[in-house]
């Protein structure tokens, strides 16, 4: 079973593992490249008085041979590009062919230097083949088939060296050797128990380290982002204690000239004042109303009640309305319609939030003599998209990404005197999220900004229209 499992990876984690005992095997593979034919010539030496016949030396060209022949195969298969699995099953039977054909061309040698009439002769091959069982059973065994062919081999001429020689004197010996035999399979065995161990417990290691990173890159970013949000939170406190101000001063201070009379009976005036109280009531009704609808869509509480809207009305009157804000200004307001468009499937005071912040926002940031522009369309894939450009001052790069955020404001200083409360965009951006859809801004800096809302493709009833 091991040996097929490591020929056959059945995953990427087993081919993992198999590519893991592979490198182990390849190192050894190389060392006895060099090993085995120095060592050849050294029993050569030692056995002179066989020498002299040519079946050594052709023996030792074999191992030369085979070792060459390693070493190519070793450089072609790490170069070639394939998927893990099958680069370790290809891996696999290389290097099981290559240390078989290594380990034969080695006990060739050994075969030639074995004499069973002799008993000298035939003791020295035992211990060559029993020294290459032991060095083979430790170095081969991390893969199973890798380790396999070369120690039945080896196994099998150590058995058949030692029953071939023969007598009773010498049937220690023999036993000797089964036992010896068994001990290296055995040997062979619990060195790839080991290995395998070792490769799980350095998994896991390595597992628990990147979890460690993770985990402490996700606590510096969790660190970070509530760092900026304080900041932002202190920026967003900060600019509403001004837009909160403001319209109470004007209450308070408006209220008590009418309340003390200070202007005696001039009616007229307590109803100039009266409506400046109005006006800056209402304000502070917005802002208040902005702040709960924030706090609503950021906690989940804000529900959605959709219906079929008539987009190009709605846009149509709070066109109207901005028409009035931006008059103040010389802006010019644009309002572009479609002849038809069919209904939007969508939550109505929603949308009217959506369209009065992004229209009221370029009002805002557009200069006098300026122009905005609003326009409504449907688009290639059956989405309508709300369009509001102006020219206005535009964004700076920086600021963009953090708009659509929490407390997210491009101008955070009080006293610049393009101020607003920072709200609008975080809401419309809720908004958008919870019916399905996205936003896009685009902006250059002292040119105008642009945004894009789109609202998906299942929002539109086709089989509805309006005729404008």
């Amino acid at each position: 079973m091991a040996i097929g499992q490591s020929l056959n990876p059945a995953n990427e984690q087993d081919a993992r593992k198999i590519d893991a005992q592979l490198d182990v095997v390849s190192e050894s593979v190389k060392l006895f490249n060099f090993a085995f034919p120095i060592v050849g010539i050294i029993l050569l030496a030692i056995e002179l008085r066989h020498a002299y016949f040519l079946g050594p030396w052709v023996s030792w060209g074999a191992i030369l041979a085979a070792s060459l022949v390693s070493e190519i195969l070793l450089h072609r298969n790490a170069a070639r590009p394939q998927d893990r699995i099958a680069r370790a099953k290809q891996r696999a039977r290389t290097l099981s062919l290559i240390t078989l054909i290594q380990t034969a061309s080695w006990v060739s040698l050994a075969l030639w230097a074995w004499r069973p009439e002799d008993t000298v002769s035939n003791m020295f091959g035992v211990l060559v083949i029993s020294c290459s069982m032991a060095a083979i059973s430790t170095r081969y065994a991390p893969h199973a088939a890798a380790v396999a062919g070369p120690m039945a081999l080896l196994s099998a001429v150590m058995v058949v060296m030692e029953s071939l020689h023969g007598g009773t004197q010498l049937m220690a010996l023999f036993q000797l050797s089964l036992v010896y035999t068994a001990l290296m399979i055995f040997q062979a065995c619990a060195v790839h128990h080991r290995f395998n161990r070792t490769w799980a417990l350095e998994q896991d290691r390595e597992r628990l380290v990147e979890n460690l990173r993770t985990a402490k890159a996700e606590s510096d970013r969790a660190h970070r982002d509530a760092i900026a949000a304080s900041r932002a939170k202190s920026e967003f406190l900060a600019n509403m204690s001004h837009e909160l101000r403001t319209p109470l001063n004007a209450i308070i201070g408006f209220s008590d000239i009418v309340r003390t009379k200070a202007f005696g009976d001039a009616t007229n005036r307590y109803s100039e004042y009266g409506g400046f109280i109005f006006q800056s009531g209402h304000h502070l009704l917005g802002l208040i109303g902005d702040i709960l609808d924030l706090a609503k869509i950021e906690s989940g509480r804000k529900k959605l009640m959709p219906e079929p809207i008539d987009l190009i009305g709605l846009v149509r009157d709070e066109g109207e309305r901005a028409r009035a804000r931006a008059a103040e200004k010389s802006v010019r307001v644009a309002v572009e319609l479609p002849d038809s468009m069919p209904l939007l499937h969508a939550d109505l005071y929603a949308v009217r939030q959506i369209t009065a912040h992004l229209m009221s926002n370029a009002v805002k940031y557009t200069p006098s003599q300026g122009n905005v522009e609003v326009s409504v369309s449907l688009n290639e894939t059956g989405e309508i998209e709300l369009c509001v450009a102006d020219t206005g001052i535009g964004i700076p790069k920086e600021d963009r990404a953090h708009l659509f955020d929490r407390f997210g404001h491009a101008r955070p200083e009080v006293t610049t005197p393009h101020r607003g409360s920072g709200l609008g965009l975080p809401i419309v951006k809720g908004l958008v999220d919870m019916h399905g859809g996205r936003i896009a801004l685009t902006s250059e800096l002292g040119e105008g900004t642009t945004v894009t809302v789109v609202f998906p493709a299942e929002s539109t009833l086709r089989n509805f229209g309006r005729v404008a």
